[in-house]
């Protein structure tokens, strides 16, 4: 039997999802391995905790596996799994905090950074840039960071977008719009387009 893929020799996320339900352990630890990284570094904007995010990761994965049989279809995986840890965290957070805390947005943001990017910005002036658009995102609320999170480093779609915060598609597309806008208010445009670069 031919296994779909998605036009890059990978297998689609509905082959993918089929094969881990029915008990596959290398598509297991394919799903794993592809988004583990990047659930890491979404989970940290959000509750700020490693140990936290870690272990909320690890509980996400055990709790597939062992439900697996039980699971439904699944268009996107990672918005499956984006959801779900979200859903994981803010449960957990909500206990010890009444209100999520973006403060330390782009904490790390260096590492994130590839060495052709860097050389984009004069190594002089890259702190100072860095630091404009640090304060630029922290005037924008918790709903609109995290939306420019999951469309700029998640690299998620506005359908996957929407699913994750339980909003329609339009939504999602006029909160990036309106939260792009903030931010060219307070960096300009030249600035505005360094985002796409940095997150």
């Amino acid at each position: 039997m031919e296994t779909k893929s998605n036009g890059h020799g990978k297998p689609s996320d509905l082959q993918l999802w089929q094969e881990f339900k029915s008990g596959n352990e290398t598509a297991f630890a394919t799903m794993y391995n592809e988004n583990a990284g990047r659930l890491f570094n979404y989970g940290i904007k959000l509750v700020h905790e490693q140990d936290s995010v870690k272990d909320g990761i690890q509980d996400l994965f055990v709790e597939l596996w062992n439900n697996k049989e039980r699971l439904g279809e699944v268009k996107s995986i990672k918005s499956y799994l984006y959801r779900s840890l979200r859903r994981k965290l803010i449960s957990q957070a909500s206990e010890r905090r009444k209100k999520l805390s973006f403060f330390h947005c782009f904490e790390g943001l260096e590492e994130t950074v590839s060495s052709q990017e860097i050389n984009l910005i004069e190594k002089q002036n890259f702190d100072e840039q860095r630091l404009k658009l640090k304060r630029a995102m922290g005037m924008l609320n918790a709903k609109q960071q995290e939306i420019i999170h999951l469309k700029f480093y998640g690299l998620l779609s506005y359908d996957e977008i929407a699913e994750i915060m339980s909003i329609d598609k339009k939504g999602a597309y006029n909160s990036i719009a309106y939260a792009l806008k903030l931010l060219r208010q307070h960096l300009g445009v030249l600035l505005t387009a360094l985002v796409f670069h940095l997150i």
